[in-house]
């Protein structure tokens, strides 16, 4: 007689199959826990330069949104020092361990896109090329591939204390193309009285400024781009840094000792009611605003220079993959998230810089609806058009180590026109 405990054989190979999920069950669980985070969920890192406090908050909260939307492919934060980031993309793109995002500028990104570091993002981000200017998808592409996706861009615009103006009797001008460089010029001369300076310009560093506003009369400086450039400094490139000097010198319209700071700099004594203009990157608007609420400092941003045309180069913030990474299918995906037109109307309001898709533009005129200033320069965005330079290899070293300091010795006073061309040209083939 069996024992009633006695298993059976039926009851045996019941407990056997029973015993053998649970042995499988241990392995699998064993092997998931021993995966590589791919399978768990992924990590991509995200350099950014960003650091003013708006910029670092926007950061933050697309950075948190996109992670609790994704929670299997999150975004790490890394901010890098805005004065050395190109030294650190180059460093950690020599070593291998390149971050998998990163935020640089247009005209520093081509050396990068042509050694191979940066992955070619063109199919991808098809979908947002409609809503960004044309000349901005230009200035971030190279021979026909996209390698950074456009974020934002700086303006060179003039801010006007529109209390002074009113006291002197004189006009604002409004609307694109209603200012010209003559008309800038007599500006000035009706604001300049005995021992006041109409204009603070800070032009510590000039070269950027000279080669940019230089759109407004076809300065190109630099022709056969990407093959062999060359650089050309003619009568469209010699426009700018002649009118800015004669303004200092002829018409005795620029404040000499602004010249020697950044523009940025000017703003100080701009509040203060030192000048009626300043001329500098858009973002002094962050501090104007800031001075509206803080004191009622009544500000505005007339229209872009016209020489020829109105256009401005551009050289974009750029957002990119690096080919070292091996989540370019979600790294681009982020950054399509990032630019959607809230994401990428915060950023650009804690830079004040004019965002690149046109929905981001009419996100800011929407939450700075009212500022006459705010509006004018995000209406200057239509004006952005290539900056032949930005293609250009070797131009960043150039306009560092030649044309930047010659640029300097210009608008001092300390060399003539001819020295000036003389040491650009020649500096630019001794660099080659």
């Amino acid at each position: 007689m069996k024992h009633l405990l006695a298993p059976t054989v039926k009851t045996r190979r019941k407990r056997t199959s029973l015993l053998s999920v649970v042995a499988l069950l241990i392995s699998v669980v064993a092997t998931v826990g021993a995966m590589p985070a791919r399978a768990a969920g992924i990590e991509m890192t995200f350099l950014t330069p960003a650091y003013l406090a708006g910029t670092v908050k926007a950061t933050e909260r697309i950075v948190a949104d996109w992670n609790k939307a994704n929670p299997n492919a999150t975004v790490k934060v890394v901010y890098g020092d805005p004065n050395n980031i190109n030294d650190k993309l180059a460093t950690s793109f020599a070593g291998g361990v390149a971050p998998d995002i990163f935020v640089h500028e247009a005209a520093s990104l081509l050396a990068f896109s042509k050694q191979g570091y940066v992955a070619p993002i063109t199919a991808e981000m098809r979908s947002v090329k409609s809503s960004i200017q044309p000349g901005l998808w230009r200035a971030s592409s190279y021979r026909a591939q996209l390698y950074g996706l456009p974020l934002m861009t700086q303006s060179y615009t003039i801010f006007a204390n529109v209390d002074m103006f009113k006291k002197a009797g004189i006009a604002i001008p409004t609307g694109a193309g209603s200012l010209t460089w003559d008309g800038f010029r007599a500006l000035a001369k009706q604001l300049t009285s005995a021992g006041n300076y109409a204009v603070g310009w800070g032009l510590k560093s000039p070269a950027a400024t000279f080669m940019i506003m230089g759109s407004n009369f076809n300065g190109t400086f630099f022709k056969s781009l990407t093959t062999s450039p060359y650089l050309t400094i003619g009568a469209a490139e010699l426009e700018v840094p002649n009118r800015v000097h004669d303004m200092i010198y002829v018409d005795k319209t620029i404040d000499p000792a602004s010249i020697l700071i950044s523009g940025g700099a000017n703003t100080a004594p701009f509040l203060a009611g030192k000048y009626a203009m300043i001329v500098g990157g858009s973002y002094v608007a962050s501090d104007l605003d800031a001075a509206a609420v803080a004191k009622g400092f009544n500000w505005t941003a007339l229209p872009l220079l016209k020489g020829i045309t109105s256009n401005q180069g551009a050289n974009p913030q750029t957002i990119s993959v690096s080919t070292q990474s091996k989540y370019k299918k979600q790294a681009a995906a982020f950054i399509r998230f990032l630019a959607q037109d809230k994401n990428l109307a915060d950023l650009a309001l804690g830079e004040a810089l004019t965002p690149s898709t046109r929905g981001a533009v009419a996100a800011v005129l929407t939450e700075k609806k009212g500022s006459a200033g705010w509006t004018q320069i995000m209406n200057d965005s239509s004006s952005f058009v290539l900056s032949p330079f930005t293609l250009v290899p070797n131009y960043q070293k150039w306009k560092d180590t030649v044309a930047q300091p010659t640029w300097q010795q210009w608008v001092q006073g300390k060399i003539t026109e001819a020295q000036m061309k003389d040491k650009l040209l020649t500096g630019w083939k001794n660099i080659r």
